[in-house]
């Protein structure tokens, strides 16, 4: 007799389990909308027209072909940012940066860190 309701209640458990994941996912959230979308431009007409070297061959190529390439071979690395230099005021505002942020020093990206980026990256 207890061997049988505890296998109603397990039933009954496994029931309720399967009703709430069904209901879960029928969940449909709505779009939120962010700072960067303007709800009028979704729904305004399009009226210009796409220039045929836009739409070309040619221009799709050159733009799969430079995915493949290194920024820093054409821009060069990333240099230091420093904050002082481009906010100048009479008194640095900014702190000197801590053990954890010193990627000037240990923490700093290791050449073989940067090869395997640019490996990975498909840059060579």
């Amino acid at each position: 007799m207890q061997a049988r309701a505890q296998a109603q209640v397990q039933a009954a458990q496994a029931q309720v389990q399967e009703q709430a994941r069904t209901a879960s996912e029928e969940i449909v959230l709505p779009d939120i909308a962010s700072e960067y979308s303007d709800s009028g431009d979704e729904n305004r007409v399009r009226n210009y027209v796409i220039p045929n070297w836009a739409n070309s061959p040619e221009l799709r190529n050159q733009l799969q072909a430079q995915s493949y390439l290194n920024p820093d071979d054409i821009f060069g690395a990333i240099r230091p940012l420093h904050m002082d230099e481009i906010f100048r005021t009479r008194q640095s505002r900014f702190r000197a940066r801590t053990s954890s942020a010193n990627w000037a020093g240990q923490d700093r990206l290791t050449p073989q860190e940067e090869m395997e980026y640019a490996r990975r990256m498909g840059f060579f």
